[in-house]
């Protein structure tokens, strides 16, 4: 029986809880009776909380839904209103509204949400369905499908976000009729579906799959004159819209209809025994959700965000996932960036998040194997681990068929090569990849998007979030020191910062003194096993067992560079300084950009960042009590 009969089946609202809907237009309810929230924007506000799932939401990505590109001067006071406003509307209903750091966050039990039951009713479903407990799963998928109401969030003003929530959502819902008809009709039960399905096919009537599943289902309960007037329907659909007749498969089941092919009308039970193929993603029916916290404390990067968020919206190529690689000197925050995107578009893949750190140790405390991050993949995804196969070949193969027909987000930390990422890469054009790494992966089909040091604003607020807001309102000549001093590179902004809350009576002036002697930069810049050494030590390392030709003239030049009297250079200057020609030195300089360890400001200009030439100098054996030498 559908919920609204009132039959209660242990899954649906707790008694005399709040209903939230959004399987159709929103809605709230309160011991039966709707909550009124007239206002569009509140009601863009609440469906925003609710897309997310109990994650805080930013307060820039509200305003952008909200607002649009173009927002009022007063939009975040004003947003501020209209969370009250929420607040007022929700308080008789025990959901909790909470700010946080991160934005703001909605708490609804899952019971009282018809997404969640919607969800979790198909995953026990297709654990029916792989059980072959048939009858069990069509009763599951006709409950699931009951919760729908509508399009979507049909009477809420959308932007960018929620247009991509109600269309997700839309998928998930005909990918559950299409297996609720696959199951009633293994059962010999196509009557059962029909109307369903012309109601389906009423909101979709270009679908041509959907289309073919009522053929079918008319023709499997005995109505050939409707299966044949259905196809009609269809084609005069596909010519009047699209100018196009239908297609193969469409054509194919029309054919057989007029034959009366006796295959067409037999129950798989008869057809070929019981049992029914699992969905797609029954292999997968968990929902995996790896994504690790955010930062407390992030800032800037509009920019970045912004290209990332556009490179992600446009489809992939015609095999493969869109990929994005954030990419960039050590340090400068590419995680933190990539972990604040991830949950920002987590509702869009509801299927899940996978998240792989490729630099992390393997479960047995060494260092990870090329087949480890597939299988770590595959049991999240619910796959047994008995199951996985030991050829990584064939386990790439198992993870592109467990997550082919779902939408999920994978991000991938701290890639050295394409090669780690490929075999990582799904071949299902609605997934999404974001990779991080301090190489730009130049082989990998991807976008690309550099990730440098933070501006002056964003730098001294980043030192200024991590607990000493204080002394910075009392010395902001001193915090704009600091940020320099720091390269505004935002691990050795937090460090600073960190160092600052350990010694609440230190001066911002007195910090800066101590960060000012060059030569003891570096050993001020680390807290609680954090380090910026360590952090570009790793780059070097990396210089030192590349297998590129000029390696050893690579590591002479980021030396020599650690001298030399400016932070900007051009390939003339790394000829004279190796005492060679200028091709040479061309090449010494594509070895530590691919480290990462210069950047390039032009086609023959590059630039060292500070705190990388001061351990350059390190390296090169300049003793610290001699930083004139610089």
């Amino acid at each position: 029986m559908s919920e609204n009969g009132g039959m209660a089946d242990g899954d649906g609202p707790r008694a005399g809880a709040p209903v939230f809907r959004a399987l159709g237009p929103l809605e709230l309810r309160v011991a039966g009776e709707p909550v009124e929230i007239g206002a569009d924007k509140q009601r863009v506000l609440l469906a925003m909380l609710l897309a997310h799932g109990g994650r805080a939401v930013p307060v820039p990505t509200l305003i952008r839904e909200i607002w649009g590109d173009e927002p009022p001067r007063s939009a975040v006071a004003n947003l501020r209103t209209y969370v009250m406003q929420l607040r007022r509307h929700l308080r008789p209903t025990g959901a909790r509204l909470a700010t946080s750091r991160a934005g703001y966050v909605l708490r609804v039990d899952d019971a009282d949400f018809d997404l969640p039951r919607f969800r979790g009713r198909v995953a026990r479903a297709r654990r029916a369905v792989a059980g072959q407990r048939l009858p069990e799963a069509a009763e599951l998928y006709g409950r699931a499908l009951d919760l729908w109401r509508g399009v979507p969030l049909e009477d809420v003003g959308q932007g960018p976000a929620l247009r991509a929530f109600a269309q997700h959502l839309t998928e998930a819902y005909l990918s559950a009729v299409e297996e609720h008809v696959e199951v009633e009709s293994a059962l010999g039960r196509e009557g059962r579906v029909v109307q369903r399905l012309r109601q389906v096919v009423a909101l979709h009537p270009l679908n041509e799959r959907l289309r073919g599943r009522l053929m079918l289902a008319l023709y499997g309960s005995g109505d050939a004159a409707g299966a044949l007037d259905a196809f009609d329907e269809a084609r005069a659909a596909l010519r009047d819209e699209l100018g196009m007749d239908p297609g193969e498969e469409l054509c194919r089941i029309h054919r057989a209809v007029l034959r009366r092919d006796p295959a067409l009308g037999r129950p798989a039970a008869e057809a070929g025994g019981t049992e029914v193929s699992s969905p797609a993603a029954a292999p997968s029916t968990v929902t995996p959700r790896q994504l690790p916290p955010e930062t407390t404390v992030f800032v800037g990067r509009h920019h970045e965000l912004a290209l990332a968020r556009a490179a992600l919206a446009v489809p992939g190529s015609a095999v493969s996932a869109p990929t994005v690689v954030l990419h960039g000197q050590g340090g400068f925050g590419k995680s933190a960036l990539a972990l604040r995107l991830a949950h920002e578009l987590a509702p869009q893949y509801p299927d899940g998040q996978l998240y792989a750190d490729l630099a992390a140790p393997a479960p047995d405390g060494g260092p990870q194997r090329p087949h480890d991050p597939v299988a770590g993949f595959l049991r999240a995804l619910g796959v047994p681990a008995g199951q996985i196969p030991d050829s990584p070949a064939e386990a790439v193969r198992r993870y592109r068929s467990a997550v082919a027909g779902r939408r999920l987000l994978v991000v991938v930390d701290n890639a050295r090569d394409a090669a780690q990422i490929r075999p990582l890469i799904p071949a299902n054009t609605a997934c999404a990849v974001l990779a991080t790494g301090r190489s730009s992966l130049p082989t990998l089909l991807a976008a690309r998007i550099p990730v440098g040091a933070l501006d002056e604003e964003a730098s001294v607020r980043l030192l200024a979030l991590t607990g000493t807001g204080e002394r910075f309102v009392r010395e902001p000549g001193a915090a704009v020191e600091l940020a320099r001093l720091c390269g505004r590179q935002p691990l050795a902004l937090r460090i600073a910062g960190a160092r600052l809350v350990a010694r609440p009576e230190w001066s911002l002036a007195g910090f800066a003194d101590r960060l000012r002697d060059r030569g003891h930069r570096l050993d001020e810049l680390r807290a609680e096993g954090v380090s910026v050494r360590a952090c570009i030590a790793e780059s070097y390392r990396e210089l030192l067992h590349t297998a590129l030709p000029g390696r050893v003239r690579s590591v002479r030049a980021f030396r020599l560079l650690g001298l030399y009297d400016r932070a900007e250079f051009d390939v003339a200057d790394v000829a004279g300084l190796l005492g060679t020609d200028v091709y040479r030195a061309a090449c010494a300089l594509d070895g530590l950009v691919e480290a990462q360890l210069v950047e390039p400001v032009t086609e023959r200009v590059f630039r060292m960042h500070e705190l990388i030439r001061l351990y350059a100098v390190e390296v090169a054996g300049v003793p610290r009590a001699a930083p004139s030498a610089l």
